[in-house]
């Protein structure tokens, strides 16, 4: 009978626990499409804040602070935006009494920013600036009340010291040539890899490449370069293109600021022969060297002091035998069992502008690889091109021989 007094009493607090755990689990609802916009000069239809596509994407008229305002008869609990361009200042504010209320500081950051809200009904995203300017967005989210999905960014500061370090010349390129080599390392070994790109591809394959590397798990901020995305098919001309000089002393100042153990790279033929893909690869075997030289780029060796990255991979460098060979085909149980090709695969779908025909990943035979335009290559070997910790001997990890912190 002592027994029967506090097993029910048990068994009532337990679904209790259960039935809380479950409400506080519910995902909130995106409401968006039931809010109401209005801009301070409009110049595009605020239905392109809530469509979708990024390449409809929304912007204000040209006036000194544009403003967003947004209102819900439903509470609103968080705002994530999706910025195509950066202002140069901003706050989000809220009303109270009838005034603007400062609610949070923009976060200029990150392009794609998440902030929480209390249950206001009206809200608006204002730019501070000082001169004319204009709001530029991608696509907005307001949510009502509960857990927010998975999908939704709040990322993390670059690290300040990587691991790995994956620098590509245009953002896709660590999908196409790198497949589990992101997810992998970062999602399921917890190493602090940083995706770094040279070359801007522009705001709407910005926003791709985010919802990508979020996609496989990556939560700190990638590193966007400055150079212009510009085709040619010989190493000399993409550097006329963009200066080699400027390329050398960015790259040499990335080694130096995140001072990577490891840096891992793109084909010196550049794949299919792209100038750029070239560029990055050579830009890399040169300043494996001069970011350790005290003598070069001067400004970035009195900010950062110089760097001595230990292994330089290249991919598909060398002789197919002496390769490092990944089949990206381990399930990861921090990606909820998808293989390291998997993961790849579902990011590179948020690649819109690129995912036709040309450009597809997938097990056509082992090993696995990238088909463009009809023409397979390899995203599973890697060479190792130059190392200060000595040759690899188990040749299967791209951090053998790197005492890590």
């Amino acid at each position: 009978m002592r027994k029967a007094r506090w097993v029910l009493p048990l068994l009532v607090l337990l679904l209790t626990v259960l039935l809380i755990s479950a409400v506080s689990a519910e995902e909130a609802a995106d409401i968006s499409a039931q809010c109401s916009f209005k801009a301070s000069k409009n110049s595009w239809k605020n239905t392109r804040l809530v469509n979708g596509d990024y390449l409809k994407y929304w912007q204000s008229g040209s006036v000194k602070n544009p403003y967003l305002e947004i209102r819900s008869d439903e509470p609103m609990y968080a705002l994530y935006i999706l910025f195509r361009i950066m202002p140069a200042s901003y706050e989000i504010q809220h009303k109270v009494d009838g005034e603007w209320v400062l609610l949070a500081e923009g976060d200029t950051r990150f392009h794609h920013v998440c902030y929480d809200l209390d249950g206001e009904t009206e809200i608006r995203i204002i730019e501070t600036g000082t001169k004319k300017a204009q709001l530029v967005i991608n696509e907005l989210y307001v949510f009502g009340s509960g857990e927010l999905p998975g999908w939704v960014q709040r990322w993390e500061e670059t690290y300040e010291k990587a691991d790995l370090l994956l620098l590509v010349a245009h953002a896709d390129d660590e999908l196409l040539f790198f497949a589990g080599a992101i997810p992998t390392y970062n999602t399921e070994l917890g190493k602090r890899v940083i995706v770094a790109y040279l070359v801007h591809c522009g705001d709407t394959r910005r926003s791709e490449a985010l919802d990508g590397l979020w996609t496989m798990g990556v939560r700190h901020y990638p590193v966007f370069g400055p150079f212009t995305d510009k085709y040619s098919d010989n190493l000399k001309k993409a550097y006329q293109l963009a200066g080699k000089t400027k390329v050398l002393s960015w790259v040499t100042e990335l080694f130096r600021k995140y001072r990577p153990e490891v840096v891992l790279t793109q084909d010196l033929k550049g794949e299919y022969g792209h100038g750029q893909h070239k560029m990055v690869a050579d830009a890399c075997v040169q300043c494996f060297d001069l970011a350790a030289d005290p003598e070069s780029d001067p400004e970035s060796a009195a900010l950062y002091g110089t760097w001595e990255v230990k292994k330089l991979y290249i991919h598909r460098y060398g002789d197919k035998a002496d390769r490092l060979h990944f089949e990206w085909d381990t399930p990861l149980k921090n990606l909820d069992g998808k293989t390291g090709m998997e993961a790849a695969i579902e990011a590179f779908e948020k690649h819109k502008t690129q995912y036709d025909l040309t450009f597809r990943i997938g097990g056509y035979r082992k090993p696995l690889r990238v088909e463009i335009t009809g023409t397979y290559y390899e995203n599973t070997d890697f060479g190792l091109y130059a190392t200060r910790v000595g040759p690899d001997v188990a040749c299967n990890d791209f951090l053998e021989h790197i005492d890590l912190e």
